[in-house]
């Protein structure tokens, strides 16, 4: 719907129509441009395997997609036309995973980390690996989504997963989401321990963390950036609770990815 008045024959005259009625009739000529594009049951068959978590489907349909040509989504560019397919994929991606169970906040928080990272990279090689990190980093947060999806939890915890996705960067103690959420901290924690099956300390802390992987490799903010972003009152606080979660500093998590980009570029 437009709001006010317009003018069809200006915005018409806009666009090269001529151009556009070329390329229209080349196409009906030249049938192998219109096999650019995979079916749309290999896209189906692909979202199906993502929301069950099966990498073996997934790697297979990976090479199925390869054999068709990627479409050319800006001429002359093709980086450009990588991003542009990419992006594509993500916003699809993105449905998906809210559709199996993500949280939608964090779904598209993830999706704009990945279309932010995208858009900074401008080698060919390095953007094929992003969208092998992008896939299988979805992936895994498709099957944690349907893992609490299936987990029979009462109102109360619900409430409290709700909370936890909407307030990560905020005040997060026991004492403070039992006053918020009007229930009795003790009660709270012995329930969340129950259902859950952590305490609810650490599940903030994976929850951090998991936050902070994706920092450190989708954005240029520095560890203390991080750190202080995610409510942490000291670096190595947050190193400590990093290092005993991931295995490894948050230093040494970006420089491991940064290396693995290197030798998948060499290769």
């Amino acid at each position: 719907m437009f709001i006010g008045n317009i003018n069809l024959k200006e915005i018409q005259e806009s666009f090269n129509m001529t151009d556009i009625m070329k390329e229209s009739k080349q196409l009906e000529k030249d049938d192998t441009l219109l096999d650019s594009h995979h079916p749309y049951a290999l896209e189906k068959r692909l979202n199906l395997a993502l929301i069950e978590g099966n990498i073996e489907e997934v790697e297979k349909i990976a090479r199925e997609y390869s054999s068709y040509p990627t479409p050319v989504l800006c001429q002359g560019n093709p980086v450009r036309s990588k991003k542009n397919n990419m992006i594509c994929s993500c916003a699809l991606i993105t449905r998906v995973a809210m559709k199996a169970g993500l949280e939608e906040k964090y779904a598209y928080y993830l999706s704009d980390l990945y279309i932010n990272k995208i858009e900074s990279l401008e080698d060919e090689e390095a953007l094929n690996y992003l969208n092998a990190v992008m896939l299988m980093d979805f992936m895994s947060q498709i099957k944690s989504g349907i893992v609490h999806r299936k987990t029979p939890t009462s109102p109360l915890i619900k409430n409290t997963l709700h909370y936890i996705d909407q307030h990560l960067y905020d005040d997060l103690s026991l004492t403070q989401v039992a006053e918020d959420l009007d229930v009795n901290s003790s009660y709270l924690s012995r329930i969340f321990k129950q259902e859950v099956g952590i305490p609810f300390s650490e599940y903030i802390h994976q929850s951090r963390i998991k936050k902070a992987q994706h920092l450190l490799l989708l954005t240029e903010l520095s560890i203390v950036e991080i750190s202080n972003k995610l409510g942490y009152t000291t670096q190595s606080h947050f190193t400590k609770i990093f290092k005993k979660i991931c295995g490894m500093t948050p230093k040494q998590y970006k420089q491991e990815h940064v290396k693995q980009l290197s030798q998948e570029k060499d290769d």
